[in-house]
């Protein structure tokens, strides 16, 4: 397995005569949903302490919900984002004739999160430390949370969580152009040019969430 992070031409080009199975793929990207699903339970229980002045009595036992809620969104988020990208690829690689069936496509786009695996672990401490040590401001209005949370988001630690996240990303992006050159039959060339357009659009959007555009 760790062939396709030092190798990954060479993992894809053997894997691509075996049968198809997504049961490794959907166990990896499980692994990277529990993983966010963790970072997101720490970032639910301060949104609950937060709104916990805002409610009243008898509405404080539904805050006990919003952690585990946010944690199990976290972990759907990412089968459904493996699903996109898949789609994505498989679309865009059609442009360049690209042939073969989307579950190979499916496939190969799941060893490729891989390395959001270790993002994933870096970025659930660094969330931890910053809620740990967050100051809870008093919120009266729950349309502020968004505004009391600004700090924290843009905080030198998570701008740092959002740095690795990108470089990990680019690093699952180098394996994604192996995967889909053997997956859709395509040029390394072509392929390269169908991974580049998302996650060029991925790339700046999460810098736009820095708040540095």
């Amino acid at each position: 397995m760790l062939e396709i992070l030092t190798n990954p031409n060479k993992f894809f080009e053997a894997k691509k005569d075996e049968e198809v199975s997504l049961k490794i793929p959907a166990l990896i990207v499980l692994i990277i949903g529990i993983i966010s699903g963790i970072g997101a339970y720490f970032m639910g229980g301060l949104t609950a302490e937060m709104l916990s002045g805002t409610l009243p009595s008898e509405a404080q036992a539904f805050l006990s919900f919003i952690s585990i809620s946010t944690a199990i969104i976290a972990v759907i988020a990412s089968f459904i984002f493996w699903i996109v990208f898949a789609v994505i690829f498989f679309g865009l690689s059609c442009i360049f004739k690209g042939e073969g069936k989307f579950k190979r496509t499916l496939e190969f786009v799941g060893y490729g999160y891989i390395p959001m695996i270790i993002s994933g672990i870096i970025s659930a401490i660094f969330i931890y430390n910053i809620v740990s040590t967050a100051h809870i401001p008093a919120v009266t209005d729950p349309a502020m949370i968004g505004i009391a949370l600004e700090p924290l988001m843009k905080s030198p630690m998570m701008l740092l969580s959002y740095a690795i996240n990108i470089l990990f990303m680019l690093w699952s992006a180098n394996i994604w152009v192996f995967g889909l050159k053997h997956a859709r039959n395509i040029t390394t060339k072509n392929a390269l040019i169908t991974v580049a357009i998302p996650m060029a659009a991925y790339v700046l959007w999460t810098i736009y969430q820095m708040g540095v555009m």
